[in-house]
C-alpha cells in the first residue's frame, strides 16, 4: 500500500500541528520535511511535532529557487550546487527519511513564464550540464544513503518542463540514488499528465500530488481542479508492475489553511482521496 503524505511546512503562516492533525485525520502518515530557510526549526522540534501526531518524515523539499541551478554552465555554482545538496541529504538522514526533492535548474527571472520556444533552447544547452550534475549527486547519495528526487516543473524554469524527458535523463543517470518526484500540477500544466505518468513510471519514486485549472500552479486539493482523477489512479494500478518497491509515496502539496483542510476532512475528504490516488 503506497503512504499517503503531505508536506509540513515550517516558518510559515500556518498552525503546523493543527495543519498536520487534519490530515493525519484522512489517512496521512508520513510528510516531506519543508521549511522557510529564514525561520527554520531544529531537527529536534521538526521530530518532536510529527511525532506528538504519530507520523514521521519520508522526505525533506530540498531547497530552490533563483539561487540554486544544478544545471548551470558555471561548473562551479554546479560544484556549489552539489555541496548545498549533499547538506540537505545529511538533514533528510537526521529526519529519518532519506529523500531529497531537487529542482533540476533556479527559478526564471521574475519568474516568467518561458516560451515554448526558449525552453528548447534551454533544453539542449542544459541537458548536458544537467547529466554532469547528476552523476556526481548519485555518489554523494550513495556514500550518504539518500535518494534525490528531481522534480518536473513548470513554463518559470529553464529546464524541466517535459517530465517524459526529464525522466529519461533520471533514467541515463543509471543510479538508484537519482530518481524522479513526478508533480501532477506541473505537469498537467505543461503536458498531458495521463500519458506523461504512464511513461514516466520507470523512474518514478515519490509523487507531488495537487490540482489545478490547467494554467495557474495555484496548488489545489484533488478534484477542485481539471485533472482526470479517475484516468491518473487508472495509471497507477496499471504500473504496480511496474512501479519501485515500496510503492511511491502520494504527498499532498496542496496550499490550504488549516480550517479549509478541516472542513474537506469532515466532509469525506479521506474517501476521494483514496479513489483519486489508487490507495
Amino acid at each position: 500500500m503506497p503512504a499517503l503524505a503531505t508536506v509540513a511546512p515550517f516558518g510559515f503562516t500556518f498552525d503546523v500541528h493543527r495543519l498536520l492533525s487534519a490530515y493525519a485525520a484522512v489517512g496521512v502518515t508520513t510528510l516531506q520535511f519543508y521549511r522557510n530557510e529564514q525561520k527554520p526549526p531544529t531537527v529536534a522540534e521538526a521530530l518532536r511535532l510529527a511525532g506528538s501526531l504519530g507520523l514521521k518524515y519520508d522526505s525533506i523539499h530540498g531547497v530552490f529557487g533563483f539561487h540554486l541551478d544544478p544545471s548551470s554552465d558555471d561548473p562551479e555554482h554546479r560544484k556549489h550546487c552539489l555541496k548545498v545538496y549533499e547538506d540537505e541529504g545529511k538533514l533528510a538522514r537526521d529526519l529519518g527519511g532519506p529523500m531529497v526533492v531537487v529542482h533540476p535548474s533556479k527559478w526564471n527571472e521574475g519568474m516568467r513564464n518561458m516560451s515554448l520556444d526558449e525552453l528548447a533552447r534551454e533544453k539542449v544547452r542544459r541537458v548536458p550540464m544537467l547529466m554532469d550534475f547528476l552523476s556526481r549527486l548519485a555518489e554523494v547519495g550513495q556514500r550518504l544513503g539518500v535518494v534525490y528526487l528531481i522534480e518536473n516543473q513548470p513554463y518559470n524554469n529553464p529546464l524541466g518542463h517535459d517530465p517524459v524527458a526529464l525522466a529519461q535523463c533520471v533514467l541515463d543517470a543509471g543510479s538508484p540514488h537519482i530518481r524522479m518526484c513526478l508533480d501532477t500540477g506541473h505537469a498537467h500544466i505543461t503536458s498531458d499528465l495521463i500519458s506523461a505518468t504512464r511513461a514516466c513510471l520507470p523512474a518514478i519514486a515519490y509523487y507531488h500530488i495537487h490540482d489545478n485549472d490547467g494554467t495557474l500552479d495555484d496548488h489545489r486539493m484533488p478534484g477542485d481542479g481539471t485533472i482526470d482523477w479517475p484516468a491518473f489512479a487508472a495509471v497507477l494500478r496499471e504500473g504496480k508492475s511496474r512501479a519501485p518497491t515500496p510503492p511511491a509515496p502520494r504527498m499532498l502539496e496542496v496550499f490550504y489553511d488549516e480550517p479549509r483542510v478541516e472542513s474537506l476532512a469532515a466532509a469525506g475528504l479521506r474517501d476521494r482521496l483514496h479513489a483519486a490516488l489508487a490507495l
